[in-house]
């Protein structure tokens, strides 16, 4: 029977075995009524508070005493109900989502690494040190859910406009732009791993539907496919292609034979997963919008040029940062599920910079590969070419100096891979491609925050000391 107090209405078919779950309002998220933390205020008995313990010149308090983690109560308390168990606080929940990307850890290693390091509760709003995560990781893909790409967008915002006047575009007459790949975490596709995987799929269907299949072919697939590995050397060039057919039309075998006993609710269940996996077996070489990944079907074959990886099985991603020297911030990322030209990922960006209330540059700096229009908003994209005869040495010396600057970008980007989890994408879904590009970026920004925070609080301390100990100063930064 259908339950009308849960986000979800659940249908169970006792012929079939199969569990329906029908979307309701998104309104009544009345399941989980929002939880608070404690008032960090109120001391304990027998346990010290955190802040008498932690370093104050720590950049990670540091940045908790500036972040107003009051924006994004008041941004996601409505997403809550008035009625229901408990949920994982806002400050906690958001807080954590930071520390994985700053710390580039994942739900469970970020777990562990939390109970050990004082100033990651410190920065979650914890009064006293904990020895158990407050929750299940698991929460982390409830909350993600919860949100969704709305509130990541906030919290990205949040991050940019906590710079200040450093992000507006109109202090700095041009920025930055470029894509990268985002990556997917999905194995190298080939064609004989696709159809191995979806014979395993047909099994699991016809278990959950209690269908028995002619033959599950388990034992056989599982050789072909150890026969197709080092297809190239001559001596295993015709087994492995032997192998490769026979596994097509295993597969092939198995979604007739799947489809001719499935009733019509059951086939209506898994029509999408059927479709997909026929195309991901009968597809061609040439074919476009090819499936590289059962899990992830919206991954594409991207082709940088890279002569130590020709070919990158994700998603494109396109970045705005800012121009001023020292340190760039990220303006807008934005990650597109086709595979755009360079030149027409600008617009979305820019797009995004307005939403999020920011000054449109007057400039974007571009490589060769955002030729096109060259304007876009009220914004000139400038990309190297040769120099026009009517511009004088100076407008020349410019040009360079601008075009010479749009390289700062490539180490951001390589920082936002190896650093902030840009390099693969773990999270399950189309929109966790938006989602994990824009907490990278957030993890960037606020990075560059915290030595900004970490710097005035050295200066500050020299001020203070030199004032207060002349002598004891001078002879110091003499030596």
């Amino acid at each position: 029977m259908p339950d009308s107090g849960n986000k979800y209405q659940k249908y169970y078919e006792k012929s079939t075995g199969i569990c329906i779950f029908t979307v309701l309002n998104p309104a009544n998220f009345d399941i989980f009524m929002l939880g608070k933390l404690p008032d960090r205020n109120q001391r304990e008995l027998f346990r010290p508070m955190l802040s008498d313990l932690l370093d104050k010149q720590h950049e990670l308090v540091l940045l908790t005493d500036t972040i107003d983690w009051q924006y994004f109560e008041n941004e996601f308390s409505p997403l809550y109900g008035q009625v229901g168990q408990k949920s994982v606080p806002i400050r906690l929940m958001v807080g954590c989502l930071l520390l994985k990307h700053l710390k580039n850890l994942g739900d469970e290693t970020l777990a562990k690494a939390w109970v050990e390091n004082p100033y990651m509760q410190y920065f979650c709003g914890m009064r006293c040190f904990e020895h158990q995560f407050p929750f299940d990781p698991s929460d982390f893909c409830h909350f993600r859910k919860r949100i969704g790409e709305e509130g990541f967008e906030k919290i990205f915002a949040y991050s940019v406009h906590l710079h200040g006047k450093k992000t507006s575009g109109g202090s700095s007459s041009w920025h930055l732009s470029d894509t990268t790949v985002q990556e997917n975490n999905t194995t190298f596709p080939t064609d004989a791993k696709l159809c191995k995987k979806v014979i395993d799929k047909c099994n699991t269907i016809a278990k959950k539907a209690e269908v028995t299949l002619r033959r599950s072919y388990r034992r056989e697939s599982k050789q072909l496919l150890r026969d197709t590995y080092n297809g190239q050397h001559p001596k295993r060039a015709k087994q492995a292609r032997k192998a490769r057919k026979r596994l097509k039309t295993i597969a092939n075998a198995q979604l007739r034979d799947l489809q001719r006993k499935l009733d019509a609710r059951q086939c209506n269940a898994f029509e999408n997963q059927l479709t997909l996996y026929k195309r991901a077996v009968n597809q061609q070489k040439n074919d476009k919008d090819k499936i590289y990944s059962l899990h992830k079907p919206f991954t594409r074959c991207i082709a940088k040029g890279k002569p130590h990886k020709p070919y990158e099985f994700g998603n494109k991603v396109g970045i705005i940062t800012t121009s001023r020297k020292g340190r760039k911030i990220i303006t807008a990322v934005k990650a597109f599920l086709q595979t755009p030209f360079d030149g027409h990922t600008i617009e979305p960006l820019l797009v995004q910079m307005e939403a999020n209330q920011l000054n449109l540059p007057k400039e974007i700096i571009y490589d060769r590969g955002g030729k096109g229009k060259s304007q876009i908003k009220g914004v000139k994209i400038l990309t190297p070419d040769k120099a026009r005869k009517t511009d004088t040495p100076y407008q020349k010396q410019r040009k360079r100096k601008k075009f010479r600057s749009r390289a700062a970008i490539e180490p951001i980007i390589g920082h936002l891979k190896t650093d902030y989890r840009m390099a693969q994408n773990y999270l399950h879904g189309d929109k966790g491609i938006q989602i994990n590009a824009l907490m990278a970026a957030t993890a960037w920004n606020l990075k560059k925050m915290m030595e900004v925070l970490k710097e005035k609080a050295n200066k500050l301390f020299r001020l203070i000391f030199s004032q207060c100990f002349p002598k004891t100063f001078s002879y110091l930064m003499a030596a």
